[in-house]
């Protein structure tokens, strides 16, 4: 019983660091999504009701507002590759220790949670995109309401958290009167699955290198100070000690 309880809390704690990181990067998606549908609506003169704008300015901004979300998202899972390498580097000393010794090493700053794996990378993006996939299959079983009728309360709820990534598609539908499938919009939940695995994975190795090249410089300067000539101490003896030229 006791393992067990030992296994789910471990198990927890990976959970929850794992969802933790993602945080972030989702929270900025929705940001996004919520400026997109703020610059997309205009409020009518005779009545509270919202009308789609889509011309080439929104369009712009549209673009702009994805992009910035795609870039923070990056950054973020760059930031947490570093972190996780040094995390990773620590626990390979504690194991490497325990091995050697029988006692594992003690350091307060090292989580096991934390250490750097690739897969996680890419768990953060499928968490990220969780919304975005739900989104895109609500959307999509009710695609003939949505585009004859508009937003209900449902919907209206997914377009603020994930507008991101629908809300083109139905400026579009609504407006434009196209009829584009909201299944689509699925595909991007591709968009933060890999931005966040491949950033995390350049993170790491970023992270790496800047630590071997710190510790070349360390060795090549532990090498010069061996190979610097000594200088002789002469000490008081008279006749010992070079004349000083004038």
């Amino acid at each position: 019983m006791a393992n067990v309880k030992k296994k789910l809390k471990w198990f927890g704690r990976y959970v929850w660091e794992i969802v933790k990181a993602s945080l972030p990067s989702l929270f900025m998606y929705i940001c996004a999504g919520l400026i997109m549908f703020m610059l997309m609506s205009r409020s009518s003169s005779e009545s509270t009701e919202f009308k789609m704008v889509w011309k080439t300015s929104t369009k712009i901004w549209t673009i702009v507002c994805i992009v910035a979300a795609a870039a923070y998202n990056g950054l973020i899972c760059w930031a947490h590759g570093g972190s996780h390498y040094e995390q990773l580097v620590s626990g390979n000393v504690k194991r490497s220790t325990e091995d050697a010794y029988g006692n594992p090493y003690k350091m307060s700053s090292h989580k096991e949670a934390k250490e750097y794996r690739v897969w996680k990378g890419f768990t953060f993006g499928a968490i990220t995109a969780i919304l975005t996939i739900a989104t895109g299959i609500v959307f999509g079983c009710m695609q003939s309401d949505i585009d004859a009728n508009g937003l209900n309360a449902p919907t209206m709820i997914l377009t603020l958290i994930s507008g991101w990534s629908v809300l083109p598609f139905y400026a579009s539908n609504f407006v434009d009167g196209t009829s584009i499938s909201y299944f689509i919009t699925i595909a991007f939940a591709l968009v933060p699955v890999v931005i966040s695995g491949v950033f995390y994975i350049i993170g790491a190795y970023a992270r790496r290198n800047k630590v071997i090249r710190q510790q070349q410089i360390a060795d090549q300067a532990s090498k010069d100070l061996a190979n610097k000539p000594k200088k002789i101490n002469y000490g008081g003896l008279p006749g010992t000690k070079p004349k000083k030229r004038k």
